[in-house]
């Protein structure tokens, strides 16, 4: 029987935290569910996957995992992470409005243009006074 680290995405250090989290063999990562395998420190419920058929690969003697089967995780990965970073931004407070307020009108001020520098006129022809 082949050992996990065999396992296409296993090293020596994945392989002990399977281990130590209940899956010492190629057959009970081969049958795990994915989000038993995600309970693993350093898997994910993606990478839980592609493990899982990996493992089944190897069991079967087909080795790799079939291309498309990453391929399709990997777009998926992208399309999750793309989404996650527009509801980031999204949800990210707006900084600095009250600021840009308070120094559009201290400019005004500085260039004359403020309420109590302004100099009056009359309304009817609007020559200055």
């Amino acid at each position: 029987m082949p050992q996990i680290v065999e396992i296409t995405g296993i090293g020596p250090a994945l392989a002990a935290a399977c281990a130590e989290a209940g899956f010492s063999r190629v057959d009970e990562i081969a049958g795990a569910a994915p989000a038993e395998l995600a309970t693993v420190p350093g898997i994910g419920e993606m990478r839980a996957v592609i493990l899982i058929n990996a493992a089944q690969s190897l069991l079967n003697g087909a080795g790799e995992p079939k291309a498309e089967d990453t391929k399709r995780m990997k777009a998926e990965k992208s399309k999750k992470s793309k989404k996650s970073k527009k509801k980031a931004k999204a949800e990210k407070p707006k900084k600095g409005k009250k600021k840009r307020k308070k120094n559009k009108q201290k400019n005004k001020k500085k260039n004359g243009k403020g309420k109590n520098n302004s100099k009056k006129t009359n309304s009817k022809s609007g020559k200055k006074k």
